[in-house]
């Protein structure tokens, strides 16, 4: 948009600038046929707006706030997220606060740790499998603190800001210094934290001991109460 009305005053700037008396009586047009100022920056305004949209308006088209630049959520229209703010979805036209932001980038944190336990569970069985099994605990100990610990402490930040709100986001994104905050644990989302750390427990004591089903047991375990967290949790949609 920026650029399309400064290419909009460039052009409004040359036509007054060579619109003197003397290049007006070389002109070979007749003077209802020249283009007026008013006509020439809405010729600019509408360019602008066919850029912008992408596409002319029709019927039933999405209309655009010119303030945000974002479709409007029309009450005649099906919402464009599919979906109410209950489960998960806000409208483009709200812009997401700094607690929704820290809360979508921690589910991404989970839902890619959790997602590494797959990994871990193939890495076991492979172990396992041939003429001589040979369990590695220092590979299963080296994974676990890579990506299982990192997920209980996404949880645990996730749920503190569910019990805390914006206090615990804070302004610029970052706690005041003498917040006082209540503990994680008061969040409904603590019982599955809960269970991922006796998960990641059960991991470490079994590998210490080279049982490889109880690491599997475990491992599958922490994949489920991940899961859990997240459906619980129904973290938000970002668009912005």
């Amino acid at each position: 948009m920026l650029r399309t009305a400064a290419a909009a005053a460039m052009l409004v700037a040359s036509a007054e600038a060579f619109s003197t008396p003397t290049l007006s009586s070389l002109r070979m047009v007749e003077p209802q046929a020249q283009v007026s100022r008013k006509d020439l920056l809405s010729g600019a305004a509408a360019i602008g707006v066919g850029i912008a949209v992408g596409s002319p308006l029709t019927a039933g088209a999405a209309s655009f706030d010119p303030n945000t630049g974002f479709p409007k959520n029309d009450a005649s229209r099906d919402k464009l997220c599919n979906g109410s703010a209950a489960k998960g979805c806000q409208p483009m036209t709200q812009s997401a606060s700094i607690l929704d932001k820290q809360k979508a980038v921690l589910a991404g944190k989970i839902t890619v740790a959790a997602n590494k336990v797959p990994v871990l569970v193939a890495a076991i069985e492979k172990m396992n499998s041939g003429k001589k099994p040979k369990f590695d605990k220092d590979y299963v100990l080296r994974y676990s603190a890579l990506y299982l610990s990192p997920l209980k402490d996404a949880m645990e930040q996730y749920a503190l800001r569910d019990v805390n709100g914006a206090k615990a986001a804070g302004g610029l994104g970052l706690p005041k210094l003498n917040e006082k905050l209540a503990p994680a644990s008061g969040s409904a989302l603590y019982s599955y934290v809960e269970s991922v750390n006796k998960g990641i427990e059960a991991v470490s004591s079994a590998a210490k001991a080279g049982k490889s089903e109880e690491v599997l047991a475990a491992a599958k375990a922490i994949q489920d109460a991940a899961n859990g967290f997240l459906t619980a949790a129904n973290p938000p949609v970002v668009f912005n």
